[in-house]
């Protein structure tokens, strides 16, 4: 008998979300999760929220600085920040995130992608909305064959939110 196929990132983020907003996580926790750099030693809390909430196939330490920018992100939102109805790319539209960012953002690579996805996840933080963050998931986990597939999407999605000046 075959095992199940492991979710990827993006399946878990909806318990990710629920699990930092739950009134019974650590408010140690969170706010450590809240505070983490992307480089540097990783809290604790990170590695504990990683083996409790996520697959065994993702917990290599290959994956961990796309972990911290994800969990991070997550972290900052309030009450969790997701919202499955608003996709990625329409929040930071109607967040106001500039078009140069996004360009800079949807053709970053390593360290700098993931930067710019934590920028604007501040972003996004600091005007209260909640979205979809199964798009920055599926972004910062993206490999080289889906990668043109994913800025397209949060582009679209994007730009049919932009407000006109």
């Amino acid at each position: 008998m075959n095992s199940p196929e492991p979710r990827g990132p993006s399946a878990h983020v909806p318990a990710l979300a629920r699990a930092l907003a739950d009134p019974h996580f650590s408010n140690g926790e969170r706010a450590a999760l809240k505070r983490m750099a992307l480089d540097g030693p990783a809290p604790l809390a990170l590695h504990r929220f990683i083996l409790r909430q996520v697959d065994e196939a993702w917990q290599g330490e290959h994956w961990t600085a796309r972990w911290r920018t994800l969990v991070c992100a997550l972290a900052i939102q309030r009450d969790g920040g997701f919202d499955p109805t608003r996709p990625w790319g329409q929040a930071l539209a109607e967040a106001g995130y500039a078009e140069s960012r996004l360009e800079r953002l949807l053709t970053a690579q390593g360290d700098a992608l993931l930067a710019f996805a934590l920028r604007a996840a501040r972003q996004l933080a600091a005007k209260g909305l909640a979205c979809d963050w199964r798009q920055l998931a599926d972004l910062v986990f993206s490999g080289a064959d889906s990668r043109e597939r994913i800025n397209t999407r949060i582009a679209r999605d994007y730009y049919r939110n932009l407000k006109k000046d």
